[in-house]
């Protein structure tokens, strides 16, 4: 995000000096590419449906008094240099393997002028294309890692109006890291980095006043907290540091929303935001609503394997009885649904079953309208925890099904920790009888 709160701090050395000003960079949104959070970067995480191949996003991003100009003594506000600026960022996204993606964003922006005689500016608006950004995102980690790490470098390129106050002309390269961790009732997301902007660099009308924007410090940290399967809650900070550090001139900003599952294939972010904390600000607000749509590989497409003769096709008989079956009331499994211990994450052996569950689901998708996913555990460990583990795990199930094209209104994700054993705990093996998920048909 390219902020501006150092401005605010010095108009009064830059005015009357209109030329001065139009060449800082203003721009004011640079929303992340995630799905989870709004201002900072995820981790490019696993649990990421397997299929999915594009993204799609766009955000809107309304701000109220981008721009003021500050008394030099009392530090209160004279007026408006901008009333608002309005901004859409359109993104897309190419998942090259699940630990590799390349994203692409254009925002453009509709800003609003006020009457500012000491600028020479009447009230008018504008409209202009930003700075374009090309973002990839590296993640490091192991699937089954406890914690998240991925190397996010990124280029925003000048192809914004410098008179519009949206671009300062500058190449801007950047290199960060964005460190993801899930814990019992949130996740926690930290973003490190280090960016450069080669003409960032602007002297005041007084001589002694240089405003030195080349070098950057990106911090920030969120935490992402669901109240259902569909709802959530955001509350994401971000700063911006200049080097050499001055406070006066060092913008950051507080982000609370919501976000919203559509389905398996669209998400809904919104909130709002306040800046700056600890300091001055021309920012009274600002509104942000952005959506993002996966696009799944669509598994019928792929290429049939070609005949190697022309003799006819004869069907072998299953040797095995299959290990799912579907009946009136549930989806009969003849094994466990398997998964690392004390974890949401699925053994290999889990996957290849739930390919199969996703596979009767298919075929039979006309004859129920929702399937609840119900997890249970052992009466091993706390109560709180183990309802925890129970929905988690219902939920990684959901997600591997959605990922194999399941859709994600017909399926609801439940846990009951150990509240509902199978069997009594009169045997050893009542343990892992009662540790379980189970497939529950609704008509």
């Amino acid at each position: 995000m390219k902020n501006f709160s150092f401005l605010i701090l010095l108009s009064a050395f830059l005015i009357p000096t209109a030329q001065a000003v139009n060449s800082i960079n203003t721009q004011t949104f640079n929303p992340s590419t995630s799905s989870t959070f709004v201002l900072l970067e995820d981790a490019y995480r696993s649990d990421w449906p397997k299929s999915t191949k594009l993204y799609f996003g766009a955000n809107y991003n309304y701000m109220s008094d981008p721009l003021v100009a500050l008394d030099a003594t009392s530090g209160l506000r004279q007026f408006s240099v901008i009333d608002s600026i309005q901004t859409f960022d359109f993104m897309v996204g190419f998942k090259a393997s699940s630990r590799f993606g390349l994203f692409f964003g254009v925002p453009i922006h509709f800003i609003k002028y006020p009457d500012v005689p000491a600028l020479g500016i009447l009230s008018h608006s504008s409209t202009g294309l930003g700075d374009m950004k090309i973002l990839g995102k590296i993640r490091v980690t192991n699937d089954d890692a406890t914690a998240h790490i991925s190397i996010i470098p990124e280029i925003h390129l000048p192809t914004g109006n410098t008179e519009n106050f949206v671009s300062d002309a500058s190449t801007y390269i950047g290199l960060r890291a964005a460190l993801e961790r899930q814990f019992e009732k949130f996740t926690l997301n930290i973003n490190l980095g280090f960016a450069a902007a080669s003409n960032s660099i602007y002297q005041t009308s007084i001589a002694t006043s240089v405003i030195d924007f080349r070098k950057r410090l990106n911090f920030g940290v969120g935490g992402f907290m669901p109240f259902t399967d569909r709802w959530g809650m955001n509350l994401e900070f971000n700063s911006l540091n200049m080097i050499p550090f001055d406070k006066n001139i060092n913008p950051n900003e507080l982000y609370a929303g919501l976000r919203h599952v559509l389905s398996d294939d669209a998400i809904l972010t919104f909130g709002g935001s306040i800046g700056k904390i600890g300091g001055p600000s021309g920012q009274n607000f600002r509104f942000i609503a952005g959506i993002r749509f996966n696009i799944h590989e669509d598994e019928n497409d792929a290429p049939r394997p070609m005949l190697t003769s022309n003799a006819p096709i004869v069907p072998v008989a299953p040797t095995s009885t299959p290990r799912v079956v579907m009946k009136a009331k549930h989806i009969e499994l003849s094994t466990p649904v398997n998964f690392q211990e004390n974890s949401s994450l699925l053994t290999q052996d889990g996957k290849d079953l739930l390919d199969e569950v996703a596979d009767v689901i298919s075929k039979n998708s006309g004859s129920f309208s929702k399937i609840q996913i119900d997890g249970h555990t052992n009466n091993k460990g706390q109560a709180k925890h183990n309802l925890w583990l129970s929905l988690e795990r219902a939920k990684s199930v959901k997600h591997y099904l959605v990922g194999k094209g399941i859709s994600a209104n017909v399926l609801e994700a439940r846990g009951f920790g150990h509240s509902k054993p199978k069997v009594p705990y009169t045997t050893p093996k009542a343990m892992d009888t009662n540790r379980r998920v189970e497939f529950n048909i609704v008509q």
